[in-house]
This record gives structure tokens, C-alpha cells and sequence, in this order.
């Protein structure tokens, strides 16, 4: 039960079991694997979030594009 208000009290963790229910009846049945569910999300967050590098990189593109449209 602890758990379950671990998550109902946290937006990104009841969005994330809402997404995804196989979690929701795994952590009734386990409890114990709620770092698990955590490090997944933290994982998917890594994955989606472009890295600074590539949002730099992405940054001198544009800025690329626009001096070429420019000198023409």
C-alpha cells in the first residue's frame, strides 16, 4: 500500500503506470521492485531527453541554415 502512495503522490510516476499498467499489477504482486519501476522511468527520461551536446549541435545547424539564407 506504501507503495501505491508513493506513486498516487507523484504526477510523473501515476502517468508513467497509466502508460504502462503491466506496472500497476507487478507492484501489487512485488512491492519490493519499486526502484526498479523508478530506474525504468529515469531511463526513458535519458532516452527522450537529446543530450546537451546534440542540443548544441542541433543549435549550430540552425544557425547554419540561417547565415546561408542570408548570404544569398
Amino acid at each position: 500500500m506504501e507503495t501505491m502512495y508513493k506513486i498516487v503522490n507523484n504526477n510523473e510516476h501515476r502517468d508513467y503506470i497509466r502508460m504502462y499498467p503491466f506496472w500497476y499489477k507487478e507492484l501489487n504482486r512485488n512491492p519490493e521492485r519499486y526502484d526498479d519501476f523508478v530506474k525504468e522511468i529515469e531511463d526513458l527520461k535519458k532516452a527522450a531527453k537529446p543530450s546537451r551536446l546534440q542540443q548544441f549541435d542541433q543549435q549550430l545547424s540552425f544557425a547554419q541554415l540561417m547565415l546561408k539564407m542570408f548570404a544569398k
